[in-house]
């Protein structure tokens, strides 16, 4: 490598007394150096007379791949050992969070936090890694008073921009298929019994989804309805064109949101501030919503 410097720095200036000033050598240790690539080589590289030198044939076809492959390295370098100076913080959320809300947050704390870098995964994700940071969520009412609680939820209807029209009233439900994901505790019919009684539970065309990001994808696409829950699936659900239906009204909801740090280890300053603008964030999101 350090061949190669020297004879890119004397091929450039064409000088070995001005390519020894550039990397801090002497005239003479720049010609032995590039005397030891041409003996390498087993070509001369440069034509040598009184206070000049010029390429030869094979140096003037050698030195452009010699500077691509010096940049190329350079470049490299810088790239890979960039990121050794950056802290990284690893947030643990879960798949709707990760899709929706998050993005866009994580987004805003980087540019303001230029020395610390977010990676997100999702739970279930096939990477393996410890995390620094969890939003768990948790339905137990208690949860609201946690000492790191993020944000609450309210469940509202959503669908696309078309039909928002199309649904005047809870009879004009039974015309759409209503996606329920499996693992939340208020579905569709536990929703329609806390806003309008038991009786409306009864003729509801229910399927069954596994998240809530599959559930609203499936709207976008014109195949029913879902239940969304705000603020956390809106970012997702604009993204998708969906808008909320009025036929129910916005419905506080049990689950809450909130940050969890691993026990028995040192509390990072980078850690402290991503859950700090966490909880900020969340704070004007619910405000919003």
């Amino acid at each position: 490598m350090n061949w190669l410097r020297v004879f890119e720095a004397a091929a450039r200036h064409k000088s070995f007394a001005r390519a020894g000033k550039e990397l801090n050598m002497s005239a003479a240790a720049v010609s032995q150096q590039v005397l030891a690539l041409e003996t390498h080589l087993g070509r001369p590289l440069f034509e040598r007379a009184a206070n000049r030198i010029a390429l030869t044939t094979e140096g003037s076809d050698f030195l452009p791949t010699v500077q691509i492959s010096l940049g190329a390295i350079e470049s490299k370098a810088a790239s890979l050992f960039a990121r050794q100076r950056v802290e990284r913080v690893i947030l643990l959320a879960s798949q709707l969070m990760a899709m929706s809300w998050l993005p866009r947050v994580l987004a805003d704390f980087e540019r303001g936090n230029p020395s610390i870098r977010v990676d997100l995964t999702m739970e279930d994700s096939q990477r393996k890694a410890e995390q620094d940071l969890a939003i768990r969520f948790g339905e137990e009412p208690h949860l609201v008073r946690h000492p790191t609680w993020l944000m609450g939820m309210s469940h509202v209807v959503m669908c696309r921009k078309e039909d928002v029209g199309k649904i005047k009233d809870l009879e004009d439900l039974s015309e759409y298929r209503l996606f329920d994901v499996a693992a939340h505790a208020m579905g569709w019919t536990a929703l329609l019994n806390y806003n309008f009684g038991p009786m409306y539970g009864s003729h509801l065309r229910l399927e069954i989804v596994d998240t809530t990001p599959l559930a609203l994808t499936m709207v976008s696409q014109g195949l029913g309805l879902a239940i969304g829950h705000v603020p956390v699936s809106g970012p997702l659900a604009a993204a998708l064109g969906l808008e909320i239906c009025p036929v129910l009204p916005k419905t506080p909801g049990p689950g809450n949101y909130y940050l969890e740090q691993p026990v028995n280890r040192p509390q990072r300053s980078a850690v402290l501030r991503l859950e700090q603008a966490l909880q900020a964030a969340a704070q004007i999101s619910m405000r919003a919503t």
